[in-house]
């Protein structure tokens, strides 16, 4: 990021300088080359200013990029847990169906007991694919958020460096006049 802030200010300047010559010899007066010195001296401070900027909106979308990718983590995380306490819900009702099957004497083998078990089996196993499939999305979702946050840094930086390149040029052609 330092050496395209470089790069980019040693290329204005020999620019500015290549003008600033060509703007003191069609002037030819002492008082010209003081001003075009301070126009040059403005024109880079703007470029670098305009590169700054983007540089730093882009290094503060890499770090939103990165909680937000942090934050689908932990939701991922998050659906996991509760996936597992689903499960384990699942099978501490079907141990007490089981239980009292057993105790009321009719036995854990019946035809309801077996249906019971089933069902219980079932939306067990739908709860617990469900909280999967919830902290899934939210992960998801928040990738696709830090992507679009990269994607902006990417933009800002880009914008700045085609608003200090016309900034400089336009200053520079002013400058040449």
């Amino acid at each position: 990021m330092a050496e395209t802030l470089i790069a980019l200010t040693t290329a204005i300047s020999t620019s500015a300088a290549s003008v600033g010559a060509v703007g003191t010899a069609a002037a030819g007066a002492s008082a010209g080359t003081g001003l075009s010195t301070l126009g040059m001296l403005s024109t880079g401070l703007g470029a670098v200013g305009t590169l700054y900027s983007g540089l730093q909106a882009q290094a503060g979308a890499q770090a939103e990029a990165r909680q937000l990718k942090a934050k689908g983590d932990e939701e991922q995380a998050i659906g996991q847990r509760r996936a597992m306490q689903a499960r384990r819900e699942k099978d501490l009702l079907q141990s007490r169906i089981q239980a009292v099957a057993a105790a009321s004497g009719g036995g854990a083998d019946d035809a309801s007991i077996t249906n019971l078990m089933q069902g219980v089996e079932q939306q067990g196993n739908y709860n617990s694919m469900l909280e999967l499939y919830q902290g899934n999305s939210g992960r998801n979702k928040a990738y696709a958020s830090a992507a679009a946050r990269r994607s902006e840094g990417r933009s800002a930086l880009t914008g700045s460096i085609i608003g200090a390149a016309g900034g400089a040029a336009s200053n520079l052609y002013k400058m040449a006049r």
